[in-house]
């Protein structure tokens, strides 16, 4: 590690409070060599005195290339106490299989499947897997490089109720786009994001859509600082459930190869 980076590191972890936030991680790499990689990263925040409080997140990308090939799975779990009473518990899961250039060049074939929970957002469970297409497209100036990619498709979801047991079945509309631009210079960072827009065939009223994104600063080769935000928006949320949820937060991440 550089002495810059010593220096950076040992500020941030003095002076930040990492906040838990359950912002799904983002796949910044676009073009990743063969084999395993991936990242890990880490927030805690606590407080003591008149009111205690404690914080805790842990998300992960784990990714293998085989040639066309690429299996991808994303985590992010959070858990909170105030005066060791729980406040938030949550965690997500996803998977996905990627078939690159399977219709044709820059034209791919995917796979998914997720599991997730939110118990103080009233989500006992969601489960849902569906399959897609996606168009990627790069563009590269003297000042970086922009990586973008459109995917449409369609899943099926089950999602039941925390706090009266409800159950929903439906079958979604999956429609997203990313984009992530690898800024060249002395200061190079990345900025990045997505959106996801998520129809009920049979209702085109019942609408949930997530946009998220955030900018990363490398500190040392593998080390980078993430400013992230996410918002949430679902049209017809159980009972005991917000129609819309925004969270941000800082974090540190570990890539490895």
């Amino acid at each position: 590690m550089t002495k810059l980076g010593r220096i950076a590191l040992t500020s941030l972890l003095a002076g930040a409070s990492f906040q838990a936030a359950a912002i799904v991680p983002i796949d910044t790499k676009a073009n990743p060599e063969d084999g395993w990689s991936g990242n890990v990263g880490l927030g805690l925040k606590g407080k003591s005195g008149s009111k205690d409080e404690q914080e805790y997140n842990v998300n992960f990308l784990l990714r293998n290339v085989k040639g066309e090939r690429t299996a991808l799975l994303l985590t992010d779990y959070n858990y909170a106490e105030t005066n060791d009473k729980k406040d938030e518990d949550d965690l997500f899961v996803h998977g996905r299989w990627i078939e690159n250039n399977f219709f044709r060049p820059m034209l791919d074939w995917e796979l998914f499947a997720q599991y997730q929970y939110d118990e103080f957002d009233d989500l006992s469970s969601r489960k849902l897997a569906g399959t897609g297409v996606r168009w990627r497209f790069e563009d590269e100036t003297e000042n970086g490089k922009l990586h973008t990619s459109f995917g449409a498709g369609g899943f099926l979801e089950e999602e039941e109720a925390e706090s009266t047991g409800e159950e929903d079945t439906n079958w979604r509309g999956n429609f997203y786009g990313k984009w992530v631009w690898d800024r060249n210079g002395e200061f190079p960072f990345s900025l990045y994001g997505r959106l996801y827009f998520q129809p009920v065939l049979d209702d085109l009223g019942d609408i949930r859509a997530t946009g998220n994104g955030g900018i990363k600063f490398g500190i040392t080769e593998d080390l980078a600082l993430h400013v992230e935000a996410e918002v949430e928006y679902d049209s017809e949320p159980f009972d005991e459930a917000d129609s819309t949820n925004v969270e941000y937060g800082v974090k540190l991440s570990y890539a490895f190869n």
